[in-house]
């Protein structure tokens, strides 16, 4: 493989030949997520739930052998036959730094990180390094692994400078590897202003081409990567721009062309939603990526409702626009736990079957921000307190939407969801080692996966086009 570089608003290879980034992100592997794996809350507060059920044999065993499990050498295969030219591969700064030891790195960290390189430079596939969960946390979302719904990092020098250390660290380590394609600084970022994000920005690529000169490093924009007209023009010679372009109708259409919410949703909407993002880039004529986006499915993979199909056609329409403007782009997410994934845990799987009241539970109750939203039965119960309270202070001057969200977040998808996470670990708590080991590889391994042939071959034909 040979290392990728910017020229003009294209990647280039040492050939000079165009290359586009196009294929998926592993989320929920080395950085977990609660609607990927299956339990409520954080990564974090689900480990120490999970430790305190299984004691710390089985504790080992179990993340362990679930990390082992769910991206193997198959999962690579499979995507280079579909087409696919990169993952996304984001990670949890706890795989290589102690909050009580900080800027103390465990080599160890590496090691799954290194064992995906491998197998992607054995079929051609490129790795971006994705910083999903930082050290003070970039954003308020479960995602960065974060249960307070506060972010620290912006308004505190000791989690900044973690960052530029660890990010020098592992730079270091990739230097000479060309089947890393680059560097994602931060995901998602939610920075209280600009100013903040570019003095950032140049700080952690500065430290990153004191030790590495080569590779591309991904800068995403402000506000969960939704807003980029604030960002410092191109300050290095190898940097690309990303946003993020989830969309309404690709997860809550039932019918596409047509109105969701009141909101006529077609492919000009789509596009228009595009531009809205990426505009800055375009006119900049710097590369461009789109880092996630996808669709949510009602139906699991094997029998798509008409929703389901709804959304999948307004997907459909995102890649061809993103194609269209000469974009890169890796979906959100390959595999899960039958949301959205490219590869899910059959329905019989033993991990399945113990978790399927877990599942229930967070439906009903609205657990898991991502799948549920406002509509959740504890964030509508929510809502409903904080308009009562406003009728009562007959004050309208109040952001009354922005408590409800605070709330949400804090209380609901943070604190409840948390508190919640004991019951995850105790469906477990009869196993071996030997049978939770069997488990994962039984439900993650890919030779063990249902597909989602529908998403499969639009992906596939998007990869190609």
């Amino acid at each position: 493989m040979q290392f990728l570089q910017v020229s003009g608003k294209y990647i280039v290879n040492e050939r000079r030949e165009k290359v586009f980034l196009r294929g998926v992100c592993f989320g929920g592997w080395l950085n977990m997520e609660n609607f990927i794996i299956g339990y409520p809350g954080t990564e974090s507060n689900v480990r120490r739930a999970v430790r305190d059920v299984l004691g710390e044999e089985r504790y080992q065993a179990f993340f362990e052998s679930l990390l082992e499990s769910f991206i193997t050498e198959g999962d690579f295969k499979f995507l280079k036959e579909k087409g696919a030219t990169v993952v996304r591969v984001p990670f949890n700064y706890r795989h290589f730094e102690d909050d009580m030891n900080p800027g103390v790195y465990d080599k160890k960290g590496f090691r799954f990180l290194d064992r995906a390189i491998e197998f992607a430079k054995k079929h051609g596939i490129y790795v971006i390094l994705d910083l999903h969960a930082a050290p003070g946390w970039q954003n308020q979302g479960w995602h960065s692994d974060n249960p307070h719904a506060i972010s620290l990092m912006w308004t505190q020098r000791h989690y900044q400078e973690r960052v530029t250390g660890l990010w020098r660290y592992i730079a270091d380590h990739y230097k000479n590897e060309p089947a890393v394609a680059g560097y994602n600084l931060l995901n998602e970022p939610n920075a209280p202003n600009f100013d903040i994000l570019n003095r950032l920005y140049r700080e952690w690529v500065g430290a990153i081409r004191e030790v590495d000169k080569r590779h591309l490093i991904f800068l995403e924009g402000n506000t969960y990567s939704q807003k980029l007209d604030g960002l410092d023009d191109p300050f290095d010679d190898n940097l690309v721009y990303s946003c993020h372009n989830y969309s309404l109708p690709t997860h809550r259409a039932t019918v596409y062309p047509g109105t969701v919410f009141g909101i006529y949703a077609d492919a000009k909407h789509l596009e228009e939603a595009f531009l809205q993002r990426a505009q800055w880039m375009l006119d900049k004529g710097v590369p461009g990526w789109v880092g996630e986006f996808g669709a949510l499915y009602d139906n699991g993979a094997a029998n798509p409702s008409p929703s389901d199909l709804a959304r999948l056609k307004a997907l459909e329409d995102q890649l061809q626009i993103f194609n269209k403007y000469d974009q890169h782009w890796t979906i959100w997410t390959y595999k899960d736990v039958d949301v959205q994934g490219l590869a899910v845990p059959k329905a019989d799987s033993e991990y399945m079957c113990r978790i399927r009241p877990i599942l229930e539970m967070k439906k009903n109750l609205g657990l898991d921000g991502w799948t549920t939203g406002s509509t959740g039965t504890l964030t509508t119960k929510i809502s409903q307190v904080v308009d009562l309270m406003m009728v009562m202070l007959k004050d309208s001057s109040l952001d009354a939407m922005g408590l409800k969200r605070s709330l949400g977040q804090e209380a609901v998808y943070g604190t409840i969801a948390s508190f919640l996470a004991p019951l995850y670990a105790l469906r477990f708590r009869d196993m071996s080692v030997d049978e939770i080991r069997q488990m994962h590889e039984e439900a993650f391994f890919f030779e063990n996966c249902q597909q989602r042939d529908y998403l499969v071959d639009a992906l596939e034909k998007a990869f190609k086009g």
